[in-house]
């Protein structure tokens, strides 16, 4: 299996993931909107139209709220956690002379590479 089908195995398989998600997603929006319906026409059979808009409205901002709070705790914990930043030496290229320069050049690339994603 050769890099280019690896490539074509993964951007597949990543591609396909995203489908999924997008049409489960869709499918979950739709049953929201379906469960919102039926809480409205029951609301509104036992109550009236204005209580049944202000407790559907207040479910979906206290939902919105406790996401938005939780996000911003989540981000906050990364932003400063010891483990989000590891220290990390700085990658050192090889010395020249030894290699090619074109393999030289290869080299210090793939040290910058992985050195950037140690740093994420």
């Amino acid at each position: 299996m050769g890099l280019i089908d690896a490539l074509k195995y993964r951007s597949a398989r990543a591609i396909r993931r995203a489908l999924m998600c997008g049409v489960g997603g869709l499918m979950v929006a739709i049953g929201i909107g379906f469960l919102t319906a039926a809480g409205w026409i029951l609301l509104e059979q036992v109550y009236s139209a204005a209580v049944a808009a202000l407790v559907l409205a207040g479910i979906y901002a206290g939902i919105g709220l406790i996401i938005l709070g939780m996000a911003a705790s989540s981000a906050r914990r990364e932003r400063f956690s010891p483990e989000a930043a590891p220290l990390r030496e700085p990658a050192k290229p090889p010395q020249p002379g030894a290699m090619p320069p074109l393999a030289e050049a290869f080299i210090i690339g793939l040290n910058a590479a992985l050195a950037a994603r140690g740093r994420r």
